[in-house]
């Protein structure tokens, strides 16, 4: 995302300013028209400035997984699109590899039209530096989107059977195959990628000098630091805590694919987490690290900020087959952990944990004082497979309502540090002077990835999906009663009046930071 911000930055200033604020809040089956695509690749981004028109494959995935039961035809549209785009050859500058789902694809014409001014700027910037043509643009730039995609066919295929398997696809090179081809494509590469790391994790580095460094969701180059202020070293392998919840599910869903190999790819799952636990598990916290890096003498090195990253564990199977006694340490350090003050507020769960705040010398783009919906979401689902749907219910009634409040289906809203919602530029200053963010990014107002989140929420798709959790525990039960007794209850508000009052309008106006 950095890379768009600076590519904004020589954007002419006559252009014009495709940002709009919302007067009001589009219905969400509006809003998701808004980012589907006509011509059947599936959804954008976004349908605001930086991502309008771009595919990117972690984003299409979420909006999958999201929409499972409510859209397969949509869904089975991203498969197809990812499968089709999926990278055959090997490049320094695309950062292609035989069986890797793109990260970023852009045309100069979507759906039957032209770029805009904005749009088409990005694009050539974009091309020129990552291995574009005139006409399109397909990069590779990231670590996740190939487990996840493993794990979304799974999951498309549990619901609906393995007949998808047998679907034809259409490669980039013209070559037809059948998207059984591209699970085992993936698959190899996901095991490849695994065999030839120093971490036994799923670990990335930038092969092109002018790539994004960071090559998972949270891809600010803030984000990655040490709690001693340092940034991660990029010039080593680095691996995120998430990014190995997906590889084991993928794993486990490979072990069921592909019966053959159902002893290879469940040992190498197993080896994934215990080392994962191993590495990152901290026993004085109860809380995972969020990563690793290197030193430059290739010597492992835990980073050990504390972020929301750990939580998205819970929407997978990471912990399914471990004793019921290490079930319950993990999980209850980790639930503990997130709704706790230094995580929860009004919009849902900071990025990074309000104690670290000044790691960061701005307000970064994934840091203490920003909330994504989509990650909030993640934890939400992970709490309800978990066996906390009153914790998870907290979460969603905070995202329906900062819907409202933004007018809008924001990238990430701010927060300040008492956990209130910082509402964007200012319309009525009747709740204290004007604060000043200084920060880099403005959120997009429509994001794809926010749409299917309150889709899922409103249709009450959590329960279609059988992630309405297992029965309680005894355990599980007093833990969620024990939390809800000291965080702030936040019902779903439905009238103007109790919106207002439970969210004041906070106007902030942002003040360009200078990147460390």
């Amino acid at each position: 995302m950095k890379q768009i911000k600076r590519v904004l930055k020589k954007i002419p200033k006559s252009f014009p300013d495709a940002v709009k604020d919302k007067k009001l809040l589009s219905p969400p089956l509006l809003a998701l028209r808004s980012v589907t695509s006509k011509s059947g690749k599936g959804v954008y981004a976004s349908s605001d400035t930086l991502f309008r028109g771009a595919v990117f494959g972690r984003d299409s995935l979420e909006v999958a997984e999201d929409l499972m039961r409510l859209k397969p035809r949509l869904v089975r549209h991203i498969l197809t699109t990812l499968a089709h785009l999926q990278g055959l050859h090997s490049s320094d500058v695309s950062e292609e590899e035989h069986g890797k789902i793109v990260h970023e694809y852009r045309t100069r014409i979507v759906d039957g039209k032209q770029l805009d001014h904005v749009s088409k700027h990005i694009f050539e910037q974009l091309s020129s530096r990552w291995g574009g043509t005139d006409d399109e643009l397909a990069y590779y730039g990231s670590i996740d989107a190939t487990p996840h995609f493993i794990r979304v066919v799974g999951r498309y295929c549990q619901f609906y059977g393995d007949a998808f398997l047998k679907k034809s696809i259409k490669r980039r090179d013209g070559r037809i195959e059948l998207m059984r081809d591209s699970v085992i494509l993936a698959v190899d590469w996901l095991m490849d990628k695994l065999a030839d790391s120093s971490s036994g994790l799923l670990e990335y580095r930038a092969r092109n000098p002018e790539g994004i460094e960071n090559q998972v969701w949270k891809d600010s180059l803030e984000f990655y630091v040490h709690q001693n202020g340092e940034l991660a070293n990029h010039a080593q392998p680095i691996a995120s805590i998430e990014v190995q919840g997906l590889v084991y599910d993928a794993l486990r869903q490979a072990a069921l694919f592909f019966p053959d190999r159902q002893q290879e790819f469940c040992a190498r799952a197993e080896t994934l987490r215990d080392r994962t636990l191993a590495l990152l598990w901290r026993e004085d916290t109860s809380y995972f690290a969020l990563g690793i890096d290197h030193t430059d003498e290739g010597t492992i090195r835990p980073i050990e900020t504390q972020t929301a990253n750990p939580a998205a564990l819970l929407d997978t199977t990471f912990f399914d087959d471990l004793s019921p006694e290490q079930q319950q340490i993990y999980i209850q350090g980790i639930t503990r952990n997130i709704m706790g003050a230094d995580f929860l507020t009004d919009a849902g769960i900071r990025s990074r944990s309000l104690s670290e705040n000044r790691l960061i010398k701005f307000w970064d783009y994934h840091g203490s004082f920003t909330s994504w919906p989509k990650e909030t979401y993640d934890i939400a689902k992970g709490l309800r497979r978990q066996g906390f749907p009153k914790l998870a219910r907290e979460l969603e009634n905070r995202l329906l309502n900062v819907m409202k409040v933004s007018r809008g289906y924001p990238e990430f809203v701010y927060v300040d540090f008492r956990g209130r919602v910082l509402a964007g530029s200012p319309r009525r200053l009747k709740h204290g002077r004007l604060s000043v963010v200084n920060s880099t990014n403005k959120p997009e107002t429509v994001q794809a990835w926010t749409v299917s989140a309150i889709l899922a929420i409103t249709s009450g798709q959590p329960s279609l999906i059988g992630a309405g959790g297992p029965a309680q525990s005894d355990w599980q039960h007093e833990l969620e009663q024990e939390i809800l007794s000291h965080i702030p209850h936040v019902p779903a508000l439905r009238n103007a009046k109790a919106l207002a009052a439970r969210y004041p309008d906070y106007p902030y106006q942002l003040q360009e930071a200078h990147e460390s």
